[in-house]
């Protein structure tokens, strides 16, 4: 019996350790998923988007607020009809504006621009844009990735506006032949080097319903594809929009054939169109704080206009405001003035600090991938705007 007992000790040591090893083992995952629960992690890094320059010219880098952008894309290349591309920038200058954006953590990329026959904007179809998404697409990715692998950028930013619902060339519809264009672009640049990005300056209304529709790209598809949607919304109001309102208004916007046109329902379009990919959209904001005047029947915000608009600068805004009376648009979240003229009024909408910050908060209530910034003129920046992105960034 004795020996029979020693024969099973050893069996019996080992599993006891056994037992413990899986006890501790248990331990350890149960503590490191509460504290999962407890410290979820980062969350997903937010975009700050910056398009450049102003001045198409001036490529110069100085007095940008790097701290404040995580992405600059640079004004600008040319797609051709055959496929190849025209350079807009001298190399050197790049280089420069390359170095410095790299120099402080920020990513550099290049706005690409799209051809157009003389005087065909905006009723022709894009000709040239038809062609080479028809005949050369296979051309116009290796242009554009040659081009990035040449100048050290990280992304490319597609900004073609000839690209219209008809092709030219073809007869048919441009829907697949731009999901196309994504679909080859995206594979040619995450195979060279994974961590390219790609973007699309896309259009700031989807909707159908409304008086600009730009609803037949295939969203669902392309977002599959693509980094992000730099949505060009930074002018969801043009001044000859037909009433007195902000540039981009946060919500209650006015209606275009009756689609509120605005920065709130303009994200829901684009949730809709995109199957609810929020990560993949970045809100384009306006950081120009000057505005526009209008003649008007009343006092009343969206009133009907009774002439054209007339450009205030930021300075001219701050000081009527002052004269006349600051507002604060508790839907549009825009600061306003209005004063009496003769039989009628006057009213003028503006952006400032407050106003930028609302639409910092709606990216983030919205949990979207980020905002873009149109568009950056280096020393005449505003500088309160980054002081606000920066927080933005640094948000939970």
């Amino acid at each position: 019996m004795r020996c029979r007992r020693k024969e099973m000790e050893p069996t019996m040591r080992m599993s006891k350790l056994i037992i413990v090893t899986v006890a501790l083992l248990t331990l350890h995952v149960a503590l490191r998923a509460a504290a999962a629960e407890q410290n979820p992690g980062p969350a997903r890094k937010r975009v700050v988007y910056a398009w450049f320059p102003k001045q198409v010219a001036n490529l110069e880098p100085e007095g940008i607020e790097w701290s404040g952008i995580t992405h600059l894309s640079f004004r600008s290349i040319v797609i051709q009809p055959d496929g190849t591309i025209q350079e807009t920038q001298p190399r050197e200058a790049v280089k420069k504006l390359v170095d410095e954006a790299h120099r402080h953590g920020v990513r550099a990329g290049v706005l690409v621009w799209g051809s157009q026959p003389k005087d065909a904007w905006p009723d022709e179809v894009g000709n040239h844009s038809s062609e080479y998404l028809a005949k050369h697409q296979d051309q116009a990715v290796q242009s554009l990735l040659d081009y990035v692998k040449a100048n050290n950028l990280d992304c490319i930013d597609i900004d073609d506006e000839t690209w219209r619902e008809k092709n030219s060339v073809t007869g048919g519809s441009n829907r697949e032949l731009i999901t196309e264009f994504f679909r080859k672009l995206t594979k040619a640049f995450k195979t060279a080097r994974a961590d390219y990005q790609v973007f699309w300056d896309s259009p700031p209304v989807v909707s159908a319903q409304d008086r600009f529709p730009q609803a037949w790209p295939d969203y669902r598809a392309i977002a599959e594809l693509i980094d992000g949607f730099c949505i060009m919304a930074y002018m969801l109001n043009p001044p000859s929009i037909g009433w007195a309102t902000a540039r981009q208004p946060v919500s209650g916007g006015g209606k275009a054939a009756g689609h509120p046109r605005d920065c709130s329902t303009c994200l829901k379009d684009y949730l809709e169109a995109t199957g609810g990919r929020k990560e993949k959209l970045v809100l384009g904001v306006n950081i120009d704080q000057g505005g526009y005047e209008w003649p008007t029947k009343s006092d009343q915000p969206l009133a009907h206009i009774l002439a054209k608009a007339r450009p205030v600068s930021p300075e001219q805004a701050r000081a009527n405001a002052q004269k006349y009376g600051r507002r604060f648009d508790p839907q549009q979240k825009e600061p306003w003035y209005c004063y009496k003229r003769g039989e009628g009024w006057v009213q003028g909408w503006y952006e400032d600090d407050e106003a930028f910050a609302a639409k910092l908060d709606l990216a983030q209530e919205q949990d979207i991938g980020g905002v873009c910034l149109w568009v950056l003129d280096g020393r005449n920046d505003p500088r309160s705007i980054f002081d606000l992105t920066k927080k933005y960034l640094q948000r939970k």
